[in-house]
């Protein structure tokens, strides 16, 4: 069977573009795991940044450096309710109830009130119970098989 020339180019440029959609397609399947892995680890790293900023705020306070853990704590507010947006359920909840508390907090902080801190305290609390998430179960027997 001879293969006319208008038959081979169509066979040749057929057997490249499978070629190509064979490289094409894992790639394409990988990049886009990958998107999905680098979002869930960014919205850790924020959580992770906001709880920072609110514990170094806790410690400002505890020191009596209420200035200080003033400017944290707006720093802190701020992101939380960029948070927000991006969370539901018992998360939202939790950073809802700690926005609510804003205006009272930046004005403890601003009048220097010893009270500022357990406030703080509770804060931090609050915020590592929801957006920390839990611990895997234990194994029963209680020790690691490693």
């Amino acid at each position: 069977m001879k293969v006319s020339r208008p038959q081979l180019i169509g066979l040749v440029v057929g057997a490249l573009a499978i070629a190509f959609l064979l490289g094409f397609v894992p790639q394409f399947a990988q990049n886009r795991a990958l998107d999905r892995e680098v979002s869930v680890l960014q919205h850790e790293l924020d959580v992770s940044r906001l709880q920072n900023i609110l514990g170094a705020a806790l410690a400002e306070a505890q020191r009596s450096n209420y200035e200080r853990a003033r400017q944290l704590m707006t720093t802190f507010f701020s992101g939380a309710e960029h948070l927000e947006t991006r969370v539901g359920g018992e998360q939202r909840e939790a950073l809802r109830e700690i926005l609510e508390q804003r205006d009272e907090i930046i004005t403890l902080l601003s009048r220097a009130s010893a009270e500022a801190t357990p406030r703080l305290n509770q804060i931090y609390t609050r915020y590592h119970q929801a957006m920390t998430p839990p611990a895997p179960a234990s194994r029963p027997g209680g020790g690691d098989t490693n």
